[in-house]
């Protein structure tokens, strides 16, 4: 087996793996945290908001994803919802931040500042 026959085969088992960063879209509960912590927002929005992030540049958000991690984050009692009519047609659901939820995205900043650390010390010793 070649060198380069090597290489490729080892370059399309790495595609999928996570050093590729495939595994950032767990983030997505921080970041729809993030983005009501700037006001609230309809899911729609929250959906083309996070689509356009780099963290999802190959897997973009659907919106049933982000609408199931609303749901759940509803149900968890870190965002409320509720339904808005403004116009002729069905309404849109506004969700916003509750307390809770500010205070679990506080958490998931003191998280990420750790993770920071960590990430800054295995670079140094590369």
């Amino acid at each position: 087996m070649s060198m380069s026959h090597i290489g490729a085969c080892l370059m399309q088992d790495l595609k999928n793996c996570a050093c590729t960063g495939k595994t950032l879209p767990k983030l997505l509960r921080p970041l729809i945290l993030s983005r009501l912590a700037q006001g609230d927002s309809h899911g729609y929005a929250l959906t083309e908001h996070l689509r356009h992030l780099a963290v999802f540049a190959e897997q973009p958000p659907d919106h049933t994803g982000v609408y199931r991690a609303l749901q759940a984050m509803e149900a968890e009692g870190l965002i409320l919802s509720d339904w808005e009519h403004l116009k002729p047609g069905p309404g849109k659901r506004r969700y916003r931040l509750t307390p809770k939820g500010a205070a679990c995205l506080k958490k998931w900043k003191q998280t990420l500042e750790e993770y920071r650390r960590t990430i800054d010390m295995l670079l140094a010793s590369l």
